[in-house]
């Protein structure tokens, strides 16, 4: 698609020196220095970096919501706070979509931001666990704004490998909150109650505020779209027709789907399995880390031999290794010795976390002036439909590592032959529908 505002047009893109320069960033901003593209990366990272503070901050803080909300010590129950966020992140991103194609990026990304303070304050003075996960809920949905426009900046200004290698690594960059996040929030209850973790966020999102000030506007008003049924209704469409963009969506749902039920049980497990729940922040915080540092690797590999070569190669084996940890997990009774599991756990987790800026680069490559639009269906179906498929894996958590494990080969294998089924239809490049000008 040729019809998007030219990357060239936003500042030369070659070399660590590379600028990303609007013309709205200059006008506006009186001549200041425009963003390399190694800020531009950071910036994108911090904003998606909101999705997962809200989440991993909140882990070391799940045993003192348990007691001070009345809940059983070894209640699963607060694994909903995990999930209403993922669905209010799910089931929102869909709104924000046609209004940041009407509006341009940073008006709606301010929205959200400003929501997300909201959902987080609501959670930090919630006086029963009833209306904690409504206001997670409510974070979840101001948590969408950033998340679509993640993908949708990313596709205004890159496409193909090149978006490709972007998006990765933003993600690599990205898993630098995982790693800390859960440790910030040790830090937190160390001095403060559970409510200050959930209060913490608020000053970090005014900070990234600020930061977004820097961030030229992405969408020309001659790219913007009028809001209307008709118009969405086509886009819409246009997104759910295309076979290379829906088979993309479908394997990331699918892997999603795993790691969030990693996200909302692992606590449980390191404390109720493996009795080291006291040393929780300190492996996640690891494997963050470890993640972030192959993604990185990944990112160089993509400008070798391509994107679509990295997915081919890598997701067969991470489906192949999910099988065999399924299969010891089972063989152990539902534990298998602890180093082992967390050490195949990670490796399956860093070839995921690559995959999916990949696939998600490769579902948003048709999409050209649809960015917006396609970038909250692409969020939503993920996901929501990511959120359910973890919900199923949570409720059947039961002192055992066996059905997170059944979840990342089955999920995963399903997740495969969507990917499988997008290569069929590369060829499509006709997603637009024709009224789309």
């Amino acid at each position: 698609m040729n019809d998007r505002p030219d990357p060239r047009d936003h500042g030369d893109h070659d070399g660590d020196g590379a600028e990303v320069d609007g013309g709205a960033a200059t006008s506006a901003g009186g001549g200041r220095r425009p963003l390399s593209e190694r800020e531009f990366v950071g910036l994108l990272a911090a904003i998606s970096a909101t999705t997962a503070l809200g989440i991993d901050m909140a882990l070391p803080a799940f045993g003192d919501i348990r007691a001070g909300l009345g809940l059983a010590p070894d209640s699963t129950r607060v694994a909903l706070t995990v999930t209403l966020y993922f669905l209010g992140l799910a089931s929102a991103q869909v709104i924000y979509g046609p209004f940041t194609d009407r509006f341009g990026r940073k008006p709606v990304l301010y929205a959200g931001l400003a929501l997300y303070g909201l959902g987080a304050l609501g959670s930090a003075v919630a006086p029963t666990f009833e209306v904690l996960v409504v206001s997670r809920f409510v974070w979840g949905v101001g948590a969408a704004g950033p998340r679509a426009l993640t993908l949708a900046i990313g596709r205004d200004l890159y496409d193909g490998d090149r978006l490709a290698r972007i998006l990765a690594l933003v993600q690599a960059v990205f898993m630098v909150v995982p790693a800390l996040a859960p440790l910030l929030g040790e830090a937190v209850l160390a001095v403060g109650t559970w409510r200050w973790v959930m209060a913490a966020p608020i000053a970090l999102t005014l900070a990234l505020a600020l930061w977004l000030t820097r961030l030229p506007e992405s969408l020309p008003p001659e790219g913007r779209r009028p809001l209307t049924f008709r118009r969405t209704g086509e886009t819409l469409g246009a997104v759910v027709r295309s076979r290379p963009t829906m088979g993309s969506t479908l394997a990331v749902m699918f892997d999603f789907g795993s790691f969030a039920a990693f996200l909302g049980s692992s606590q449980l497990l390191f404390d109720d399995v493996y009795d080291r729940g006291d040393q929780f922040a300190f492996y996640f915080a690891g494997m963050s880390l470890v993640m972030g540092t192959f993604v990185f690797g990944g990112s160089r590999l993509v400008d070798r031999i391509g994107a679509d070569r990295v997915i081919v190669s890598l997701l067969p084996v991470t489906v192949g290794l999910s099988a065999v940890l399924a299969l010891w997990a089972w063989q152990a009774g539902g534990r298998p010795g602890f180093l082992g599991w967390f050490a195949l756990t990670t490796v399956i987790n860093s070839f995921r976390t690559l995959l999916n800026p990949l696939l998600q680069a490769q579902a948003m490559e048709p999409m050209g002036r649809l960015a917006g639009t396609a970038a909250a269906v692409i969020g939503t179906i993920t996901m929501g439909g990511g959120a359910l498929l973890a919900s199923f894996v949570d409720r059947a958590i039961d002192g055992s590592v066996t059905p997170l494990a059944a979840a990342y080969a089955g999920y995963g294998a399903i997740g495969l032959a969507a990917a499988l089924w997008a290569r069929g239809g590369r060829s499509d490049r006709t997603a637009e529908p024709a009224t789309a000008t």
